[in-house]
């Protein structure tokens, strides 16, 4: 299989940090990288990566967008839905008294 470059950008302070962290473990950056692609594909998934807060918190947000979206669906309806345009403008002429 034909290896590939992984490129990601972070702040040189957490590189350097989690460098030491990785050499102390005997684990180099290349390596850590693959491990954690292997258990991605495993997975199927990035979850165990993340806290449960941070799950909590996107179901807060998923839950929050549903409540818009479903909210947008809501029709309001009027007098006029059933009037042609025509109708509808001589029905407001007439509620102003101009006709």
């Amino acid at each position: 299989m034909e290896d590939s470059m992984v490129t990601a950008r972070m702040l040189a302070e957490k590189k350097r940090q989690g460098a030491s962290i990785l050499s102390r473990e005997g684990l180099s950056a290349s390596q850590a990288i693959n491990l954690m692609y292997d258990k991605v594909i495993e997975e199927g998934g990035v979850s165990f990566l993340l806290s449960d807060d941070v799950r909590l918190r996107d179901e807060e947000k998923w839950a929050a967008a549903a409540r818009f979206v479903d909210s947008l669906s809501t029709k309001n309806s009027s007098r006029f839905d059933d009037m042609t345009k025509a109708e509808a403008r001589r029905e407001r002429l007439r509620s102003k008294g101009l006709m």
